[in-house]
């Protein structure tokens, strides 16, 4: 088990406690699979961490396509397409992804 940021939750992540609001409601139960939409939930009302069974790194969820990431990247940035300065670090955050996983596929390859 393993508390993670919510920016860092993904679909196929367990929950291995409770979800709770700033309130203290649960809004999910332990055991609860995430998917992208309950993420997004999770965030939108004030949630900023959450305890996972399963977390990357510790044999759990699989690891992520690009694709998958930069569209995780896109839904964090989306509230902020105005301003110009928070698009800049999108794009830093995009080109290090894009280097990250293409250095990451090259090492997969190669064992």
């Amino acid at each position: 088990m393993k508390r993670l940021p919510i920016e860092q939750l993904t679909p196929g992540m367990v929950l291995a406690k409770p979800a709770s609001n700033p309130a203290g409601q649960m809004i999910l139960p332990a055991g609860a699979e995430l998917t992208e939409a309950l993420i997004v939930r999770l965030q939108d009302m004030g949630l900023t961490s959450a305890h996972v069974e399963n977390s990357p790194g510790e044999g759990g969820a699989p690891a992520q396509t690009l694709a998958e990431l930069e569209q995780a990247l896109d839904r964090r940035f989306r509230k902020v397409t105005e301003d110009p300065e928070l698009m800049r670090i999108r794009e830093a955050v995009r080109r290090h992804l894009r280097s990250t996983h293409s250095a990451n596929a090259g090492a997969a390859g190669r064992t």
